[in-house]
């Protein structure tokens, strides 16, 4: 595997080449052959109008101090220890290198914004991604998700008298990622998951969400997208149906059926169909997790729009 690091403060950077969701590897000392599967690897993302992906990850942890106070003591005011906990924060996100050029800058665009800490979830065409990246290099002076990382390893912990006090030394946790779900030609689905824990607090808090990009329109694919107006109430019949049978061990579902709608997110296009993704605690306990259900091409093809079945390739 081709792989690039550098470290600058307490910025780490890895970049590996990759096609599709699979990094390509090689053996050390053989950079030319790697090189020429590199740029096979390019020109066949072109010809199919599928991307090609650099994986970037970035790790920070930032110590700073506590007061671990002894809140069961007597006294006053509480006797309390000094202890060093950590901001720990990770990002491993993606960078488009190689396809049609018009696809590639609108993703990359769309990945330095969710990057940024952007809201994204209302962005659908390249029009509104274009616009809010110009905004962004605008106000931040950033132009690429490594700048953008690096830019967010450059805070420093404030290091002064107003610790924050705690029953016990806890960091703070953040944790991010983006990968490639599934691939096909002029379709995008990439998965952003990740992990908050605050510190002090009883668990953390999960989350995952599909984005499906349609490369051939240059839009993020939304549910009216997906499936005809029409097909809503069948839908989430099935989707109830495919969770009380997926999840009957962990949860009993029968007599919540009426209180359940389609998830938050948006639904998604994978390689077996129709996906859908629940946030924690949006339909259960947080013991749960986070349930997710595919319903196959073949049973909501009737449901799609046309625009979806061409894009597919349904006849």
């Amino acid at each position: 595997m081709n792989v690039l690091s550098w470290t600058t403060g307490g910025l780490l950077l890895v970049a590996m080449a990759c096609s599709g969701n699979k990094a390509a590897s090689a053996a050390e000392g053989e950079n030319a052959s790697d090189s020429a599967a590199s740029s096979a690897a390019l020109a066949a993302a072109v010809k199919s109008d599928t991307l090609v992906f650099e994986t970037v990850e970035y790790n920070d942890s930032t110590p700073y101090k506590v007061k671990v106070v002894d809140f069961s003591s007597d006294e006053e005011p509480a006797p309390y220890t000094i202890e060093t906990v950590a901001d720990k924060f990770e990002y491993k996100t993606l960078h488009a290198v190689g396809g049609p050029a018009a696809a590639v800058e609108f993703v990359n665009n769309w990945l330095t914004l969710d990057a940024a800490g952007m809201k994204t979830s209302e962005l659908k065409t390249v029009g509104d991604v274009s616009k809010a990246y110009a905004d962004l290099v605008a106000d931040a002076n950033v132009v690429d998700v490594y700048s953008v990382l690096e830019q967010r390893g450059t805070s420093e912990a404030d290091d002064n008298e107003d610790m924050p006090e705690m029953p016990f030394a806890s960091a703070n946790e953040f944790s991010a990622s983006i990968t490639v779900m599934w691939q096909q030609k002029g379709v995008l689905t990439l998965w952003d998951s990740g992990y908050d824990y605050s510190a002090g607090a009883a668990h953390g808090m999960p989350w995952g969400a599909a984005k499906t990009f349609d490369l051939k329109n240059l839009r993020i694919l939304q549910f009216d997208d997906i499936f005809v107006a029409s097909a809503k109430k069948a839908l989430l019949k099935m989707v109830v149906a495919e969770l009380k049978k997926e999840y009957a061990d962990a949860w009993d579902m029968a007599n919540s059926s009426e209180t359940i709608d389609f998830p938050g997110s948006e639904p998604s296009l994978v390689g077996e169909g129709v996906r859908f993704d629940y946030g924690a605690y949006e339909i259960g306990a947080y013991a749960l997790g986070m349930p997710s259900v595919v319903l196959p091409y073949e049973k909501v093809k009737q449901y799609l729009t046309p625009e979806v079945k061409e894009l597919l390739g349904m006849k």
